[in-house]
């Protein structure tokens, strides 16, 4: 049976897979809760941008390299120690339709790394049932860990507070994801699966492009 991952004693080892601006500001909220990040991407010139504090946060870059808890790399390595993997990939547009390859290619990463009890989270911008779908069967090719696994839509502070929706494929995923991202944010919303979430980032996308 799963159990939920422990947190070390200066917080979770937390794999961001992703160091677009998206994957950086996720990273950032872990490092300001006390986790210790491994910023990963495939991109070594934008990890080379990293690692010198070249980014759009600026400051706060630097502020996260002088903790000593974020370590920007394109060495999947890095990933071994995790119990807690988060998934920010791109997901660009394709002919008007998008194209999961970046997300597949990262549950593919995380495969080769994850263990019982680890904690897998998507967050990027996905249709419903993809989660559940191709990203988990992704996973299930390389590896039979029994890790949990949900989804939480990236939100925008500064029009949804500080709230955090996830969800979780059974209970347990759930429960675990959900007190992970309590340690992050102020309110935590469980949806009653990741079908709910993802439906819900859908919604949020919509409202951005009427507002």
């Amino acid at each position: 049976m799963a159990t939920t991952p422990e947190p070390a004693a200066y917080g979770y080892r937390v794999a961001v897979v992703g160091q677009d601006a998206a994957g950086l500001s996720l990273a950032r909220t872990a490092i300001i809760a006390g986790h210790t990040v491994a910023g990963f991407d495939t991109d070594p010139e934008l990890i080379a941008r990293l690692r010198s504090g070249r980014s759009p946060l600026g400051h706060e870059l630097v502020a996260m390299h002088e903790t000593g808890r974020y370590h920007a790399t394109d060495d999947p390595a890095w990933l071994a120690e995790c119990t807690v993997y988060l998934v920010a990939a791109p997901v660009p547009l394709r002919r008007g339709r998008p194209d999961l390859g970046p997300v597949l290619a990262a549950a593919d990463l995380i495969a080769g790394h994850v263990r019982d009890g680890d904690l897998v989270v998507l967050e990027s911008w996905v249709p419903p049932g993809t989660t559940r779908g191709v990203f988990q069967d992704a996973l299930a090719a390389r590896t039979s860990a029994r890790y949990l696994l949900g989804f939480a839509p990236q939100r925008e502070p500064h029009r949804n507070g500080r709230a955090k929706l996830i969800g979780g494929v059974d209970r347990r995923s759930t429960l675990a994801a959900s007190a992970f991202y309590r340690t992050m944010h102020d309110v935590v919303v469980a949806c009653a699966n990741t079908e709910e979430a993802e439906a819900a980032n859908l919604a949020a996308a919509a409202d951005r492009r009427t507002a």
